[in-house]
């Protein structure tokens, strides 16, 4: 396989994020814009905490020399653990492809008034023949996609910016989630269950690094990056406090107050953005499937019944699938953490160095 550069792996950080939840500004708004000014403290936070994670992850798989998600997690010398803790993050990785599809099909209905069941089959399909690939079909597409999204992204939320639209409506007392009531907890689920979304794919991008420089390097830009955008999309969102709130997908809302032709635009950019994620999470699932003539149907028929799931809408998966994962995540975090000190003074102990 191609050894991945620094400017590669800053797109696969970055794809595998900004997917749905976060370009149409919905998890944003649930997790930080509901706080008002104060949102902006959680966005600082998580961003920091984005990149140590990033960097832990780096060098576990590294030090590892594995991509396995059991072993990227667990600091416990068990192979039954490893298994354990691999197949709930691999079920985690599933349920994404719920939110997926969900976020799919209530694209295409706001934007076109399309039938929210072809938006979300559509992406269904798009998923099982990336994943139907391999590792490297997965970051063909993220390298094409997401300097598009990111830009797109970037030129509509500054535009918002300048805009500055009039409030059509309260500035405060909006209702956070049950599952984050305040914002430094808001903050630790969002970064944790984002830390979940990216733990297959720091792993590869680790192990299949041109050397520690490109992978650290990658790691620490992708995540700054996400940091940055996740402040800008804040400070959009809050312009028009009560439209943000009111929408499955407030960001395209806004493109559409500025220009049709931008809407038309940012609808398909968000598209890709909804299925870079769906892929790259789904493609995390699969890789704890056995190879063989079964693996295929599986990611197949799974892939039909997240889409199923998905009809439930993509506003209420972002309301409690999201912070649920948030806390499973924390543990995973915990783990993490441990696993990283482990293997660091394990090599200080042995000398070694590569990772």
């Amino acid at each position: 396989m191609k050894k991945l550069n620094l400017a590669e792996i800053t797109s696969l950080y970055i794809g595998v994020i900004m997917g749905a939840g976060f370009a149409s500004g919905r998890e944003c708004w649930q997790f930080f814009g509901v706080f008002g000014k104060k949102g902006y403290y959680g966005a600082a936070a998580a961003t920091v905490c984005f990149v140590l994670m990033a960097c832990m992850l780096t060098y576990i798989a590294r030090s590892k020399k594995t991509a396995d998600l059991g072993k990227l997690i667990s600091p416990f010398d068990s192979r039954l653990a490893d298994e354990v803790i691999g197949w709930i993050l691999a079920i985690i990785y599933y349920s994404m492809i719920i939110a997926m599809t969900a976020a799919g099909g209530s694209l295409l209905y706001q934007q076109f008034g399309i039938s929210k069941i072809l938006g979300g089959l559509i992406i269904a399909v798009l998923c099982v023949l990336t994943v139907l690939g391999d590792f490297q079909r997965v970051s063909r597409v993220f390298r094409l996609m997401v300097p598009v999204l990111f830009a797109v992204g970037i030129i509509t939320i500054l535009l918002t910016i300048h805009a500055d639209f009039p409030q059509s409506g309260a500035v405060e007392g909006y209702r956070p989630g049950r599952m984050s009531p305040v914002w430094p907890v808001s903050a630790v689920v969002f970064m944790a269950y984002n830390t979940i979304g990216m733990i297959t794919m720091a792993g590869n991008c680790a192990v299949n690094a041109k050397d520690a420089k490109n992978a650290y390097g990658g790691a620490v830009l992708g995540t700054l990056c996400l940091g940055g955008l996740t402040v800008l999309l804040l400070r959009a969102l809050l312009t028009d406090m009560a439209f943000s709130s009111g929408l499955d997908l407030p960001m395209l809302g806004f493109a559409g107050r500025l220009s049709p032709v931008l809407s038309m635009i940012y609808a398909a950019v968000l598209y890709g953005a909804v299925y870079s994620t769906g892929a790259s999470t789904y493609y995390g699932f699969s890789t704890k499937l056995r190879s063989g003539a079964a693996k295929k149907w599986i990611i197949i028929g799974g892939a039909a019944a997240g889409f199923l799931l998905g009809l439930t809408g993509f506003k209420r998966l972002v309301e409690f699938l999201y912070p649920a994962q948030g806390y499973i995540g924390i543990a995973f975090i915990i783990l993490i953490v441990i696993n990283f000190f482990k293997e660091s003074i394990k090599n200080k102990r042995t000398g070694e160095n590569d990772a």
